[in-house]
């Protein structure tokens, strides 16, 4: 568990970087994801989950209001390779380093199951974000919804 003091909206506040905890926190999670990510191409709320949400890490970027600012997600493909998905973060909470948080938290966790490299899906607007993180822009992949185009993303820990 981590808490990170800086600055938001040019306002103070404290960050906390953790696993979800309470059943309220894990529904602000999906909610925070599917808004982010899903919300523009379906009303339900499940199309922001999948049938290994039981088996990966979670984490949450949640201020000292008990707002969840950004979320992401690892799971474990084979003993050397993590896949990191739904990385979101508020749109008005952008630029202001919470998804490096999250981000440095998936990636932690991955060296401490000793994997040797991550793999994401980044849609076309975060392919900055994951380069200047470390990340390597492998190819082009799919088409999600018919309209997001991803790219393969390796890390090498």
């Amino acid at each position: 568990m981590k808490s990170i003091h800086q600055s938001l909206q040019n306002k103070p506040i404290n960050l906390e970087v953790r696993p979800p905890k309470t059943k309220k926190e894990w529904n602000d999670y999906y909610y925070l994801r599917w808004k982010v990510l899903r919300s523009n191409f379906s009303d339900n709320i499940d199309s922001a989950k999948d049938e290994i949400e039981d088996e990966s890490f979670h984490i949450i970027g949640i201020n000292t209001n008990l707002k969840i600012l950004g979320v992401g997600r690892i799971h474990e493909l084979d003993k050397e390779t993590s896949q990191i998905r739904y990385m979101a973060v508020e749109q008005e909470s952008r630029s202001n380093n919470i998804g490096t948080l999250i981000l440095k938290s998936l990636i932690s966790h991955a060296i401490e199951k000793k994997n040797k490299q991550i793999i994401l899906q980044a849609r076309e607007n975060a392919i900055n974000f994951y380069l200047k993180n470390g990340f390597k822009l492998k190819q082009k992949t799919h088409i999600l919804f018919g309209e997001v185009q991803h790219y393969l993303m390796k890390i090498t820990l």
